[in-house]
């Protein structure tokens, strides 16, 4: 029991790292607005891990694009969490590599960090 434990800590380590250095390397990608279409805790886990998905879309370019996000945690109620703050329909913000469009990420806190691109009304 305390080898899948410490395989778990481990794994989910690892991909936050990862996610991490992806996040550093894409900072200086084009911020883009996108629309959620769905979010939810992933079919199944990754590396022992539950994984939050964020299925999106946005144009760039002239050209329209299509992704899903994902995003480790460490207790499945984190995960639920997080799929449940992005709803279908919502606006939010990714970055995109102007080399290859098709290359996106969910901006951290995109939901709240939409308003530098779309102010919301004052009516």
């Amino acid at each position: 029991m305390g080898g899948l434990v410490l395989d778990v800590i481990i794994a989910y380590i690892i991909k936050t790292a990862v996610r991490w250095r992806r996040a550093w390397g894409n900072s200086k990608w084009e911020r883009v607005q996108a629309r959620v279409h769905s979010s939810r805790v992933g079919g199944g886990y990754v590396w022992n891990c539950p994984t939050a998905e964020v299925a999106y879309s946005y144009e760039f370019a002239g050209e329209r694009y299509s992704a899903i996000d994902s995003n480790l945690f460490f207790l499945t109620a984190s995960a639920e969490e997080a799929a449940e703050r992005l709803r279908a329909g919502e606006k939010v913000i990714v970055r995109v590599n102007p080399a290859l469009p098709q290359e996106s990420v969910l901006e951290p806190d995109s939901n709240e960090a939409r308003t530098a691109i779309d102010p919301p009304s004052t009516n």
